[in-house]
């Protein structure tokens, strides 16, 4: 029998071929191709939120940039809550996936097609033009605007 973490990373390594494969898709087109293609609508959302988050800070992450250990999200009630990315079941496994792609030299461009998609990592492009030092940057908590079972666009 498979174990969880090997579900996981089935999970993880689709998302990943399908923001390859599918560069100019939106958010929303990559929702939907994962819910097409068997995953649940709410692991498909975390996967598509967190993935770039990963990777952006891998690519990241020896250039002492300090990214937030906690994001954003609105809840029911119109407000905000803040969680750990450590408790999201993705986070982890995912760092693991992009750490092990980065240590078997996948190509720099492969790792960007995913990172080059958050929010963060287009922070960070815009501080390094506007003349910031990566070492310098502190980054404050990535707000995820789709609720928490992901977004209304699977009907």
């Amino acid at each position: 029998m498979r174990s969880a973490n090997d579900k996981m990373n089935d999970l993880i390594r689709k998302t990943v071929s399908t923001f390859r494969n599918h560069p100019s898709s939106s958010d929303h087109e990559i929702h939907r191709m994962l819910v097409a293609d068997g995953l649940e609508s709410s692991i498909a959302a975390r996967l598509v939120e967190f993935l770039p988050m990963v990777y952006c800070r891998v690519l990241f992450e020896h250039t002492g940039v300090r990214f937030a250990n906690t994001f954003r999200r609105r809840v029911m009630d119109g407000q905000t809550s803040e969680r750990a990315l450590s408790l999201e079941p993705v986070w982890d496994a995912g760092m693991t996936f992009a750490r092990d792609e980065r240590e078997r030299s996948i190509l720099r461009d492969d790792l960007l097609a995913i990172a080059g998609r958050s929010a963060e990592f287009d922070a960070l492009n815009q501080l390094s033009k506007q003349g910031s030092k990566l070492k310098d940057i502190i980054l404050n908590p990535t707000f995820l605007p789709w609720p928490e079972d992901g977004p209304d666009c699977c009907d």
